[in-house]
């Protein structure tokens, strides 16, 4: 289980388009990050020649609407199907803003459901933290990739290499959020700027945390090869010590070589951004 303590939010009345701004920021943050291995950034596509900033740009103003009406379903205590239905409405339309290209499904599941437990929150005397939220309401219903058949190559790669992925995650309460990114983001802020500190939490979460946009790239391999640089990198120092970017813009350029891109941590991060940003106490 996530190590949470209890905690109220910022702004307990935030209306649902307000809580929908914040997952845009959230979004746009995990966007500007860089050096981030493989990923799309403002500097360069990475391991993404079909895509860019501006296409990324495109998708998260597409999807702000539907984060504000997960965020007004879950104040109105909505089921895990009425939030699925607005998922895939999500997804129509972001499809239609990059021109086909899937930016941010991923993001759409996790922080479409920390949106929901943000309304919930905002509805109801609840004192514990989004991820809690989200496993107490809609953990139960969700089902694992084990129950499910082999529908998305998310799930597919769940099957092949016996891991929960993001359904996981959600259904455990984020505790790669919790355990992972939060504590790091702490840390981290107290002694770099908050830009370099988001390029310390994506290397502990790419070197503790499921992706399977990584084993779709490039299997088991690939997974090892990614843990293993950012391991590599915390235990260097990560952003502490001097000489730390170019390392992480070597990395970036050996992810992008091998063709490798890590969305599940890009997604996490983001939400680890989103949940910093609506919990007080931190």
């Amino acid at each position: 289980m996530p190590n949470e303590t209890p905690c109220t939010l910022i702004a307990t009345r935030d209306h649902p388009a307000a809580i929908a701004r914040r997952v845009s920021l959230a979004l746009h943050e995990e966007l500007t990050t860089y050096p981030k291995p493989g990923l799309v950034s403002c500097v360069d596509s990475g391991s993404h020649p079909d895509m860019d900033a501006a296409c990324f740009h495109s998708s998260i103003a597409s999807l702000e609407p539907f984060f504000s009406e997960m965020a007004l379903a879950g104040s109105n205590s909505c089921s895990l199907f009425d939030l699925q239905k607005i998922g895939i409405a999500a997804e129509e339309a972001m499809l239609v803003a990059t021109g086909g290209r899937n930016t941010h499904r991923g993001a759409i599941f996790c922080l479409g459901l920390l949106a929901a437990a943000a309304g919930r929150h905002t509805s109801a005397t609840i004192s514990c933290g989004l991820g809690k939220i989200v496993r107490l309401c809609w953990g139960e219903d969700l089902l694992l990739p084990g129950d499910l058949p082999a529908m998305s190559n998310g799930i597919s790669m769940c099957h092949r290499h016996g891991i929960s992925g993001v359904r996981g995650e959600a259904k455990s309460g984020f505790p790669s959020v919790y355990m992972i990114g939060l504590p790091a983001l702490r840390e981290a802020l107290s002694f770099v700027s908050p830009e370099v500190a988001k390029v310390q939490v994506f290397f502990e979460l790419l070197a503790y945390s499921e992706d399977t946009t990584l084993l779709k790239r490039g299997g088991s391999e690939g997974w090892r090869f990614a843990r293993t640089e950012a391991l590599r990198f915390l235990e260097a120092g990560g952003v502490r010590r001097q000489g730390w970017e170019a390392d992480a813009v070597a990395i970036h350029h050996a992810f992008i070589a091998r063709r490798l891109t890590a969305g599940g941590v890009a997604d996490l991060l983001a939400a680890t951004l989103f949940v910093h940003e609506m919990e007080s106490g931190i």
